[in-house]
């Protein structure tokens, strides 16, 4: 089983590598961050504020717009196209189809991460704006929430077209940076049915926003002990839910 992930994973990172999306997501990324040099003329912060700001979201951004092109792609395409019968039919099992898959994803993610984070702190260095460990965590969270899209959107994958994948795993961000407010309608209702069904979805859905520090970067407030750490290992515990949901829809999947 190892084995068969493994070959899944290496041949999922060089088929996404090999994507056209990939660079144009990676272009419009890395312009829009050493542009946003200028912004810090028109903002009455500081440039090393407006940058770390906006070069967080620029990140979050596209790193939402890679799994959700590559991410649904890569599953999605191979189910609706049926190239998948030429794996399946090998001595491969749908959990290390899966989870080759979600790998293979993941070091693409990676890698692209690595490459727009150096643009970004490039570009902060070349400002003369300081860089604290506060913006290192920052990054580091931001890699872990689009771990959990990636994982959403292999879930998705599993059971729906590509465009409904889509559509879903979008839905899914932006469902999970809202969910703070879906508690606080909850606590507003009178109704104890509405109250029970928001409650249900705030507690069924990610909070994305555990994985936001972009405030504490901009105004160098203090982060609470033991944030990232327990942050870290939401994202990791809410993505391995979601990778066997995959797994036992897709194993279920009549192919």
């Amino acid at each position: 089983m190892i084995k068969s992930t493994s070959y899944i994973a290496q041949n999922t990172f060089k088929e996404t590598i090999r994507n056209k999306i990939l660079y144009n997501i990676l272009l419009v990324a890395g312009i829009a961050l050493v542009l946003s040099i200028s912004f810090g003329d028109l903002s009455v912060f500081s440039r090393g504020q407006v940058m770390a700001d906006f070069g967080l979201a620029t990140m979050s951004l596209t790193g939402l717009l890679l799994a959700v092109f590559i991410g649904v792609g890569m599953l999605g395409v191979e189910i609706t196209t049926k190239t998948i019968y030429g794996v399946i039919t090998k001595p491969v099992t749908r959990t290390s189809f899966i989870l080759g898959k979600f790998f293979g994803l993941i070091a693409t993610l990676m890698l692209n991460f690595i490459l727009i984070a150096a643009v970004f702190f490039i570009t902060i260095r070349v400002m003369g704006a300081g860089q604290s460990f506060t913006m290192f965590n920052a990054v580091l969270l931001l890699l872990i929430e689009m771990i959990v899209i990636v994982a959403a959107a292999i879930f998705f994958s599993s059971f729906t077209t590509p465009t409904l994948s889509a559509i879903f795993t979008l839905g899914f961000y932006i469902a999970g940076h809202l969910n703070d407010l879906v508690n606080i309608g909850a606590e507003q209702q009178n109704n104890p049915v509405w109250r029970s069904i928001l409650k249900g979805l705030f507690y069924i859905l990610p909070n994305l926003e555990n994985f936001n520090i972009r405030t504490a970067v901009v105004y160098s407030l203090p982060v609470p002990s033991g944030f990232i750490a327990m942050a870290v290992l939401y994202g990791f515990l809410y993505a391995s839910m979601l990778l066997l949901l995959s797994i036992a829809l897709f194993s279920r999947k009549d192919l």
